[in-house]
């Protein structure tokens, strides 16, 4: 029963980061594709150094915001 619970809190603090991970990977593996697809030239190049600017910002934020979350979790569920 201890090693279930466990390891259900432990899938409870890692899915965000899990569910974020994934996506972020999907939406750069979906970037990819679309410019391999229509042959984008070279000049695309600081648009998309732009577009992974914005992913890299929003991971951080996310990251920071589930930080947050978990110590919130931690400091609730803990004595």
């Amino acid at each position: 029963m201890l090693f279930t619970s466990a390891l259900h809190f432990l899938l409870m603090a890692l899915l965000p980061i899990a569910i974020g991970t994934m996506v972020v990977g999907l939406g750069i593996t979906l970037l990819q594709s679309w410019l391999h697809w229509n042959d984008v030239s070279l000049a695309f190049i600081p648009k998309l150094l732009f577009v992974i600017g914005i992913l890299v910002i929003g991971w951080l934020g996310f990251a920071n915001h589930f930080a947050r979350w978990f110590q919130e979790t931690a400091r609730i569920l803990l004595p």
